[in-house]
């Protein structure tokens, strides 16, 4: 009976260090000195690699790369329909999509703005979104991204 609680002694204590190690969670390591005592001689802080965000107002979107191509503009308006309701939105300068039915609460992506909008988890937002014309005709973001893709513009 022994062994069997020594084994999950030592599994336990082996969780612990994998799940507690100082290093991955970012805190300062002490060393040993090389005199063998316990002694800390140096702390070493593990550099953590920053992730890259774009810089403020250079998104990566398909539709932060049509406004910055002026295949889109800034303030144009945006609609998709779920369950025979309109959703309206709004592009900003960068290619944020800003949801009118929330407030203005802005979002980085027309996905994340379609799924608040028709209250799912996800959404295929360029194909959900459309941009509508003054006679009325509504046209997909992706369809108009494929055009410009097609035509050289994007």
């Amino acid at each position: 009976m022994t062994s069997v609680v020594q084994t999950r002694q030592e599994l336990y204590l082996s969780l612990l260090e994998h799940i507690w190690n100082p290093e991955r969670l970012g805190l300062p390591v002490t060393l040993p000195s090389a005199s063998g005592s316990n002694e800390p001689t140096a702390q070493i802080r593990p550099v953590v690699a920053a992730r890259r965000r774009p810089a403020a107002g250079r998104r990566r979107t398909d539709v932060a790369r049509m406004v910055a191509a002026r295949i889109l503009t800034g303030g144009t308006r945006i609609v998709l329909t779920y369950r025979s309701t309109d959703h309206w939105a709004t592009i900003d300068e960068d290619g944020g999509i800003i949801l009118t039915a929330t407030g203005g609460t802005p979002y980085g992506r027309v996905d994340e703005a379609g799924a608040v909008a028709r209250g799912t988890k996800t959404c295929q937002g360029m194909n959900e979104w459309h941009i509508e014309d003054e006679q009325g005709v509504r046209t997909s973001l992706r369809t108009l991204r494929d055009r410009a893709v097609a035509s050289g513009a994007l």
